[in-house]
């Protein structure tokens, strides 16, 4: 059977069939590349946070090493331990940058249908 042999109504009902199913596939397509840039926008921004969490304990930590160690040279008792307050400092800072990781961590977690499509692959 022809083009010609099909009626007008016939020929515009498969061409409204086949644009139906052309944007199905297309919107499905591109719903899948949104989600996969949307995982990919999470990871940057969370290695990017991750990474000042961990610049932030670094410091943090600098200082206490810093005061330990001229505390260490003195003899008195007294000016040995001028760095606690540094070190709750350090504990407090490096559980917040943590609690910090977690939740960025897990905000950036790959999507299921992400993890599913790659394993497909």
């Amino acid at each position: 059977m022809s083009t010609k042999e099909l009626s007008k109504q016939q020929q515009e009902n498969i061409k409204q069939h086949v644009e139906k199913h052309v944007d199905k596939t297309l919107s499905k397509h591109l719903v899948s590349k949104a989600e996969l840039l949307g995982y990919q926008f999470k990871q940057h921004v969370s290695t990017a946070i991750i990474a000042a969490f961990s610049f932030l304990i670094a410091l943090a930590w600098k200082d206490l090493i810093v005061q330990a160690t001229n505390s260490l040279i003195k003899e008195d008792l007294l000016q040995q331990t001028p760095y606690l307050p540094a070190l709750i400092a350090a504990i407090v800072v490096t559980l917040i940058a943590i609690i910090g990781i977690l939740i960025v961590t897990s905000w950036a977690k790959k999507p299921q249908v992400l993890v599913s499509q790659t394993e497909t692959k």
